[in-house]
């Protein structure tokens, strides 16, 4: 081997080198760029260590609310169009849609009715729900717009688990003070706090034997 063999040698194994350490550096760890979500209630609850008994009597169960195949996954799903929508890969839910939006509901409720309890599904066995509010969700989602919509028929069951003539169908919408999944999230949770407002005006003035007085 001459001295020219060795030196082309010698510059193969470096851009080979060179190449390899390249491809490590593509290949090395990424961030992970997914954001997690929840659905937040109109006010923080104040924390306290003091459990206070409510006079009413009276326990409102929320749930189980059925949410739509196309919603009931882990990712944040935005319509792009009349039969279109699209799952946001990089931004997903941390519970399950359905029981945030029961858990949001219940938070909103319980702070519109100050005599009543109010408990998402599913309670503890040992919670008397003595009326459960429940229904179908049909649309929950944000548009290209950034418009919120929440469409839901409801009803309320009785301590029997009958169905009462308390029900409807709702729709609510939320326009989002922003743009990206943030502000959306923040619309879809202001949403159901509208609904929560017109299940609470509901209960005060069409099922006042449903609720004690204040």
């Amino acid at each position: 081997m001459t001295w020219l063999d060795a030196r082309s040698g010698l510059a193969t194994l470096l851009v080979t080198g060179g190449l390899l350490a390249l491809g490590a550096c593509s290949f090395g760890p990424q961030t992970d760029p997914t954001r997690f979500y929840l659905l937040s209630a109109r006010e923080e609850q104040p924390q306290t260590d003091v459990v206070v008994e409510r006079r009413g009597g009276v326990n409102v169960g929320i749930g189980p609310f059925a949410i739509p195949g196309y919603l009931d996954r882990s990712q944040f799903v935005r319509r792009v169009g009349p039969n279109e929508v699209n799952p946001v890969e990089a931004a997903r839910w941390a519970e399950s849609i359905d029981e945030g939006f029961e858990r949001v509901l219940a938070e909103n409720l319980d702070a519109r009715l100050p005599n009543v309890d109010v408990y998402s599904h599913p309670w503890r066995a040992t919670t008397l729900t003595q009326w459960i509010v429940t229904g179908d969700v049909h649309r929950f989602e944000t548009d290209a717009s950034g418009e919120a919509v929440l469409d839901v028929t409801w009803r309320v069951l009785d301590p029997e688990r009958q169905p009462t003539d308390l029900g409807a169908r709702s729709v609510v919408t939320s326009r989002a003070t922003g743009s990206g999944v943030d502000a959306e999230v923040a619309a879809l949770s202001e949403a159901v706090d509208r609904f929560a407002e017109v299940l609470a005006e509901a209960l005060r003035s069409e099922g006042p034997s449903l609720l004690p007085r204040p």
